[in-house]
């Protein structure tokens, strides 16, 4: 797994360093999914990260009973880091594979410790995600899913369906 882990993440392994990639994938352990299985259910307890290691996943959002499809990943992105990151622990979207799935898992309380012990790891994984985010951001602006008004931030913030899982 270690192997595949730095070929499907490889800008994050090098910023991680051989013994931290080793101590990341040996605190997670390995999922294989089949196709069209929900992994994550929008707004639903999420208490994972996962990496995509090989197959395809489908990432939509649910709004006013209608699901809205955001997109199809491959290997090498991570899922349910939004859940950690925003503190809520509930999913910002639904993730289903579209095809036979490989993935990292680390749960949540093994993200955390890891962080509290290693700052070397620590200040790469944040990073990491800050790039996932600021990407989807550029992604979404690019298609126009999303618009950025002046009222916009001046508003309190709203689910725009942007944040995958």
């Amino acid at each position: 797994m270690i192997s595949d882990f730095t070929r499907q993440f490889p800008a994050f392994s090098a910023s991680l360093g051989e013994a931290n990639v080793r101590a990341l994938v040996g605190a997670g352990s390995t999922v294989e999914l089949p196709p069209y299985r929900k992994l994550i259910r929008d707004r639903m307890p999420v208490d994972s990260i996962y990496f995509l290691m090989s197959g395809e996943v489908s990432v939509s959002v649910e709004e006013g009973g209608n699901q809205i499809p955001l997109g199809n990943i491959g290997p090498g992105q991570w899922l349910g880091e939004i859940s950690v990151l925003s503190g809520e622990m509930l999913a910002s979207s639904t993730v289903t594979t579209v095809t036979a799935v490989t993935l990292l898992r680390l749960k949540h309380q093994a993200f955390e410790e890891l962080l509290g012990r290693n700052e070397i790891l620590a200040k790469a994984m944040l990073g990491q995600l800050i790039n996932i985010m600021s990407d989807r951001l550029r992604v979404s602006l690019n298609a126009g899913n999303i618009a950025v008004t002046a009222a916009d931030i001046e508003a309190p913030p709203k689910r725009v369906g942007l944040l995958w899982a």
